[in-house]
């Protein structure tokens, strides 16, 4: 039996990005990754519109601690995003996690390409919204 000539990684990803499409993905589909120490979900949902899909991102930027941990330091973070929280820029989750929830809607065709430059568009449009808000966080 012949065996076939190892493939490099870029074919590699070719190959499974022909292999995934919206056809064999199970929506909602469910994703987690960490990029610039953060973490972050992701779930891809497909749209009412034809043809239209849509990503959520939530980036896990820090929590706030418990008054008996730090009060000063909580009551300063609470203070700096209250109004963020508000505006609904970032959500506070139910462990006190400071989270940004990023939403991108995208037309097809759905596969491991096209939801890297989704995510990779995303993220780079709001590097130095991280950064700012990492350094808030931080202080």
């Amino acid at each position: 039996m012949e065996k076939s000539p190892p493939k490099d990684l870029q074919e590699l990803m070719n190959d499974m990005a022909l292999q995934a499409t919206d056809e064999t993905i199970k929506f909602p589909s469910r994703f987690t990754f960490s990029w610039q120490n953060i973490s972050f979900l992701g779930q891809i949902l497909r749209s009412e519109k034809p043809g239209i899909f849509s990503m959520n991102l939530v980036a896990n930027l820090g929590y706030i601690p418990f008054s008996s941990e730090n009060k000063n330091r909580r009551e300063s973070l609470l203070t700096a995003f209250t109004p963020s929280f508000i505006k609904g820029d970032y959500n506070l989750s139910v462990n006190s996690q400071i989270q940004m929830v990023l939403r991108t809607e995208f037309s097809g065709p759905v596969n491991a390409r096209r939801l890297m430059e989704a995510i990779a568009y995303t993220l780079l449009d709001l590097r130095e919204s991280f950064k700012s808000t990492q350094a808030t966080i931080a202080n």
